[in-house]
């Protein structure tokens, strides 16, 4: 089976950047200026993709940490962008020749991440990619985050096409279950911290374990 659609969905974390090194490493560097016990690499991979609301609340809830979550998820948006992803974050080595690839073949891109309305431009601009894409939807941009279907259905609506017409490709269950609800078809990447058997209960379409794989599923 070859998908025939118009445009092509990213997620962004873990998808086309790889991040969690970086986040990991941030959540602990905070804890510690705090003097708070560090958190595990199994604790803070359950934070991946969550909103930056969310992640703070779970961090304050799980740590006791003494710090309004107003004031902790400002902190940590601004040490991400400055700091923290710019140092240690990496495009994944097929992200940039798949994106190029799917542009000359004139698809319409568009990435729909949970990262906050602040960040998603960092990102793009860091990693030289914003330029691929037709549209970007964030966090702060639909009602309801990922595994909600509002931000892959805000992003087919920015382009003109139907959801059946657009296909979502991400590395965690909530991209697919975000995708399916809007009905695109969709695609899983199985790089993810995540375990594979949450991918394969979120019931994509397609799993494939690089991202220039999808350029042979698209007719």
């Amino acid at each position: 089976m070859r998908l025939k659609v118009r445009a092509v969905l990213f997620d962004l974390d873990g998808t086309l950047v790889e991040t969690f090194e970086a986040f990991h490493i941030m959540v602990n560097d905070i804890l510690r200026r705090f003097n708070m016990p560090e958190r595990s690499f199994t604790e803070n991979a359950r934070l991946v993709g969550k909103t930056s609301r969310t992640i703070a609340e779970t961090i304050a809830r799980e740590t006791g940490l003494n710090m309004s979550l107003e004031e902790l998820s400002t902190m940590m948006i601004r040490e991400w962008i400055y700091t923290y992803m710019p140092k240690y974050g990496k495009l994944y080595p097929d992200a940039q020749e798949t994106l190029r690839e799917l542009k000359r073949r004139g698809y319409l891109l568009g990435v729909v991440s949970n990262t906050s309305r602040e960040e998603l431009p960092n990102y793009l601009q860091s990693f030289k990619i914003g330029g691929f894409f037709d549209v970007a939807v964030s966090a702060g941009d639909a009602e309801k985050p990922k595994p909600a279907p509002e931000p892959v259905l805000k992003a087919a609506e920015a382009l003109g096409v139907k959801p059946e017409e657009a296909v979502m490709i991400g590395d965690r269950p909530e991209d697919i279950e975000s995708g399916k609800a809007a009905g695109t078809y969709t695609v899983a990447v199985l790089r993810s911290i995540r375990p594979r058997a949450e991918i394969e209960a979120a019931q994509p379409d397609f799993m494939i374990t690089c991202l220039s794989e999808v350029l042979s599923i698209l007719s």
